[in-house]
């Protein structure tokens, strides 16, 4: 078993390698969990073959015959969804403060790499994917400049019309007002329920921040079924309308259920575009954050 005992340790060390290769990331941006498990199950696989193989031919071919079919399986493992699955790596370093910024390197390389190599329809629906990661960590740029190199003419109609809806949410955050308002124009209405849904919601921030209280408060009430995120942006919006009227006691109240709901994350989507609220949702980040550093200095004196 000597032979087929080192073809395993040699696949073992390849696999994690050929992982690398095949999503286009950085051994050094893999846990060393997903790392030994891509050892573990090459080895494995490689050993068994081997051993099986010894019963009816020379060590060295069951070893060779072991390692190929071990190898093969590894690679063909690596290259299933490989291009997602390199983001999903990525975008799961993006969360962590250590490797942040270099996943954001890695990633925006990725992407223009991408842009080259997959047809227009696979490279849009791959920006949509990263786009989420990317808006998550505030790299609203990066998002913005791969959503706008989606050829718009060459995809189907769900896909530009989900494109249009992320980079209306990029041009928000950065106050690009108008060109978010071009962009929302340009969508075909009613387009599909969950994109119709934001583009309602993005519409009466626009009207929110941009004076037009009654019209934004009334679109407020009538999604009044909303959830989730939806839920949180039109709380925003209800934000914005309130504090324009001079209703301060209210537009305090909706960040507060921001806050609630989506932590310091969803006050944070309050600051952009910059309207009635924005000072009032700043205020308040400012106390959150204070209220943590004392908490933290209270238990460290507890200790």
């Amino acid at each position: 078993m000597t032979f087929v005992s080192i073809a395993a340790l040699a696949i073992a060390v390849l696999a994690p390698l050929s992982k690398s290769i095949a999503w286009g990331v950085p051994l050094t941006m893999f846990s060393w969990g997903m790392a030994l498990r891509a050892a573990v199950g090459a080895a494995l696989a490689t050993f068994f073959v081997g051993a099986a193989l010894t019963a009816v031919a020379p060590a060295h071919v069951a070893a060779s015959t072991g390692a190929a079919l071990g190898g093969a399986l590894a690679m063909l493992s690596a290259r299933r969804s490989r291009h997602l699955r390199g983001i999903t790596l990525l975008a799961w370093r993006l969360t962590q403060p250590d490797s942040s910024l270099q996943a954001q390197r890695l990633l925006d390389a990725k992407l223009d790499k991408l842009r080259r190599r997959l047809s227009p329809q696979t490279y849009a629906q791959t920006a949509l994917f990263a786009s989420v990661p990317l808006s998550a960590v505030g790299a609203w740029d990066t998002a913005g400049r791969h959503l706008e190199g989606v050829s718009l003419e060459a995809v189907d109609r769900s896909t530009g019309d989900r494109t249009r809806q992320a980079l209306a949410t990029v041009y928000l955050q950065r106050g690009e007002l108008e060109k978010a308002h071009q962009t929302i124009d340009a969508i075909e209405r009613p387009a599909a329920e969950a994109i119709e849904g934001w583009l309602d919601a993005m519409e009466a921030l626009l009207l929110a921040v941009q004076g037009g209280a009654d019209e934004a408060l009334e679109r407020a009430r009538a999604a009044g079924d909303a959830d989730g995120a939806l839920a949180a942006t039109y709380d925003i919006v209800r934000a914005h309308a309130h504090a324009c009227r001079g209703e301060t006691s209210e537009a305090r109240a909706a960040l507060e259920r921001v806050r609630e709901a989506t932590g310091a994350y969803g006050l944070e989507r309050a600051l952009r575009p910059v309207g009635p609220a924005t000072d009032m949702a700043r205020a308040m980040l400012g106390e959150a954050s204070r209220s943590a550093d004392r908490s933290a200095t209270q238990g460290k004196g507890d200790r």
